[in-house]
């Protein structure tokens, strides 16, 4: 920090000899902290004076707290406490999460019954909650989606959740990394920062702009990287701006010559197989975005399209074809608010 202070001291000391000199002390890069969290990595970079130390242990407390209160993998997380639970009574759970299966259950309807984060069991039989999945009997299948329906979940009051079926169980990872996106961003705004990125497993979170005053860009991958380089979106300086990406074309499974992305459709009890690969939403809540984002990826191209117009939701669809680069497709909501806004991007080198 002495050495940045007297590098600009001397910047500022040479303009200062003569009048003609044009030079100006460029702006200092924004704060940035990283790590890990979550199964995945996170970064947040922000203006303002407020401390990097200070963020960083703030950061990490906040996302210890949402894994031990989401988590599936740690069997004393709350969640995990309520999956273990098989009781049909009412269970007492933090109204933090509550609001969220609240959520959940919106998008739910809203969604023909595509979103369902009473899916575990499926996740489970299909083995996408480890390192190989493989495709299950049709008993399995059968056994699971018995426990599978967010009918089956009933949200007594604000702090109380019951089921109605003792095995149900939930998952909430489509909803959690944007959530948690979403928390970061507050904590900064907390800390009085009023210009931030925030990112954690490719979800993100922005406002305002870099310290040059140039705008936070935020990258919209291609899922087939061999056929060229997604767009960019910058991000308007003047509203919290969620950018969240669900897709299939990471984690899947191959087998008797058919791949099976990890997204499960909770009508069929198995993985969706369609030509719709990926799907970014737009918005201003990130968590509503992340759980949008798995629903339209599960209802398919058609389905997805019309309920995102519907919805009037602010997305970008890439669907696969044949022998062709995929295609980038869009809502309504999206062209009129956000299409200016997307700028191509060019590969390293070209």
């Amino acid at each position: 920090m002495m050495a940045r202070r007297q590098r600009m001291r001397a910047t500022m000391a040479a303009c200062a000899v003569t009048t003609a000199c044009a030079c100006t002390p460029s702006p200092p890069p924004p704060h940035a902290v990283s790590g890990v969290a979550q199964g995945t990595t996170y970064s947040l970079q922000w203006t303002g004076n407020v401390a990097e130390a200070d963020v960083a242990a703030a950061a990490e407390q906040e996302l210890a707290r949402i894994d031990a209160l989401l988590s599936n993998y740690r069997d004393d997380s709350l969640l995990e406490q309520f999956n273990a639970a098989r009781s049909t009574t009412p269970i007492e759970l933090p109204s933090e999460l509550v609001a969220l299966l609240e959520l959940a259950k919106r998008i739910h309807s809203a969604s023909e019954g595509c979103f369902d984060p009473t899916v575990r069991p499926l996740v489970r039989a299909w083995g996408f909650d480890g390192d190989s999945p493989a495709v299950p009997t049709a008993d399995a299948i059968d056994e699971a989606r018995a426990a599978v329906g967010l009918d089956k979940l009933e949200l007594v009051d604000a702090t109380h959740a019951r089921k109605t079926v003792p095995m149900l169980e939930l998952d909430m990872a489509s909803i959690g990394q944007g959530y948690s996106a979403g928390r970061l961003a507050e904590l900064l705004e907390r800390h009085g920062s009023a210009a931030y990125l925030v990112e954690i497993g490719g979800e993100v979170v922005a406002r305002g702009s870099k310290p040059d005053g140039s705008a936070w860009r935020v990258g919209i991958e291609n899922p087939v990287p061999a056929t060229g380089i997604g767009p960019a979106l910058r991000i308007p300086p003047a509203r919290r701006t969620a950018v969240i990406t669900s897709g299939s074309y990471r984690h899947y499974l191959e087998a008797d010559s058919r791949r099976f992305g990890h997204i499960i459709d909770p009508r069929s009890g198995s993985p969706v197989e369609h030509a719709l690969v990926s799907v970014t939403v737009v918005g201003d809540d990130a968590a509503t975005a992340a759980a949008w984002g798995t629903a339209l990826l599960c209802l398919g191209p058609g389905a997805a399209a019309a309920t995102a117009e519907r919805e009037g939701l602010a997305a970008l669809f890439w669907r696969t074809r044949d022998d062709a680069p995929p295609a980038l497709e869009y809502t309504r909501a999206f062209a009129s608010e956000w299409h200016e806004l997307l700028e191509e991007r060019r590969a390293p080198g070209r």
